[in-house]
């Protein structure tokens, strides 16, 4: 059972610029919601392929460590990340396309959040109409922090 969330935003920078940022699991508590600490490579990754990071994902009063291996790693393009391990397992793409005018970035987020027991495989049944118009509010909200961010610089 999973939900699946989707947002999009136009940024003033080319698509390398936030690709570069977004790839990045440092800029993490900069724009998503319930990380504190900057997310870590391990293993001396980075976004490539079959690379891992981690966070601390804080829920409700706890705080919950997910590793993500990255799974598609196009720069300027599209980057991807599933859950290896952690409570709240999610796979997460992000697609990154010039605008017309060649000048800013569309960027795409689809998230799919995927239960993890009978519990919340019943909860998504019983909430997922609910829940998908939470999780497609708190994606526009996360864009728009990277927007505001990059539009900055």
């Amino acid at each position: 059972m999973k939900i699946i969330g989707r947002a999009s935003t136009i940024i003033d920078c080319s698509p390398h610029d936030v690709w570069n940022w977004v790839a990045d699991p440092a800029n993490l508590p900069v724009w998503a919601k319930d990380v504190d600490d900057p997310g870590v490579w391990l293993d001396d990754g980075g976004p490539t392929v079959g690379s891992l990071y981690r966070i601390d994902y804080n829920y409700g009063r706890k705080s919950d460590e997910m590793v993500f291996e990255i799974v598609r790693s196009e720069p300027g393009k599209s980057f991807a990340a599933d859950t290896v391990t952690g409570k709240y397992p999610i796979f997460v793409e992000y697609e990154f396309e010039e605008t017309s005018d060649g000048a800013s970035t569309d960027l795409k987020i689809i998230m799919h959040a995927r239960s993890d027991s009978l519990y919340t495989a019943v909860l998504f049944v019983l909430t997922g109409w609910f829940a998908k118009s939470f999780m497609n509010k708190r994606l526009a909200n996360e864009l728009e922090n990277i927007k505001n961010e990059l539009d900055s610089n």
